[in-house]
């Protein structure tokens, strides 16, 4: 059971995509352990998957069964409930089900780059120039410079230049080498050959830390339409969504698939909703 938007209404529908409980809420959640927390007429209340009230909506807010309990509020009160609607205290509430996580720190840019006049620069970054009489000349490339650098996966580095996002691959080539019996244009030939390390195609990026390290996967425009990337900067999610949200914790996220049409779509290609035709 997957939640599905139309028309600012949420329902769900099941994994071939089809409805099972029409679209009647104005919020749902995810069900967890068979109950769901949705938004009728302002008030938050829990259902079961044939759609019919578990606990019915009188709460100012709450949360899903994570653990035994859910956090609820009316007007100025929050407490506790269980499964049966009834008040529990904190010490009351365990978790459902154990769980764990690998942490996987991001590699840290300035491992791989200093800052010169306002500029970063690869701290490694240089080409060799070759003469005709083989003379050797290790040569600054200075003017390969990029805006800003940010922490991303364990092996790659979110670079911004002019208003465009790429990433870099620490473990690609240490060295642009330049042969002047090829090439006269030092200086051209290491740009283009940097650009092939570091494709700025992005027109935004963003992300969150799964457990505030690890980034699993980024939301990435170019122009009006979204994809998703996973660390490594494959593209996993085709750039054509009007507005696209990854579901933190799980491998799919929320799509616009169609003006006003929103449905849930995994990473490995299933959709859970219904294209027009």
């Amino acid at each position: 059971m997957y939640p599905i938007g139309e028309n600012d209404n949420w329902g769900f529908a099941n994994s071939e995509g089809e409805t099972v409980i029409k679209p009647i809420y104005e919020q749902v959640d995810f069900f967890r352990n068979g109950l769901a927390s949705v938004k009728r007429n302002g008030k938050f209340g829990f259902i079961k998957k044939d759609g019919s009230w578990h606990i019915k909506a009188k709460y100012d807010s709450s949360t899903s069964f994570y653990s035994n309990c859910a956090s609820v509020s009316t007007e100025a009160n929050s407490f506790y409930i269980n499964r049966q609607g009834r008040k529990m205290k904190a010490d009351e509430c365990y978790p459902l089900a154990g769980g764990g996580c690998n942490i996987v720190l991001p590699v840290n840019p300035n491992k791989f780059f200093k800052l010169v006049n306002g500029k970063y620069e690869l701290e490694y970054k240089y080409y060799v120039k070759v003469d005709s009489s083989n003379f050797v000349e290790v040569m600054d490339t200075s003017n390969l410079r990029v805006d800003e650098i940010i922490p991303f996966g364990s092996n790659h580095i979110l670079l911004k230049k002019n208003d465009k996002y790429g990433l870099f691959d620490i473990w690609s080539h240490r060295r642009i080498i330049i042969n002047r019996k090829i090439t006269l244009n030092h200086e051209r030939e290491a740009n283009t050959q940097l650009s092939k390390l570091i494709a700025f195609k992005y027109d935004e990026v963003t992300f969150k830390r799964f457990h505030k390290n690890k980034v699993t996967y980024a939301k990435v425009r170019i122009m009006d339409k979204y994809g998703v990337i996973d660390s490594r900067g494959d593209l996993i999610l085709d750039l054509e969504f009007d507005s696209l949200e990854i579901k933190l914790g799980s491998q799919m996220a929320l799509v616009e698939f169609e003006p006003n049409r929103y449905g849930y779509k995994k990473f490995n290609g299933k959709e859970f909703f219904k294209r027009g035709k």
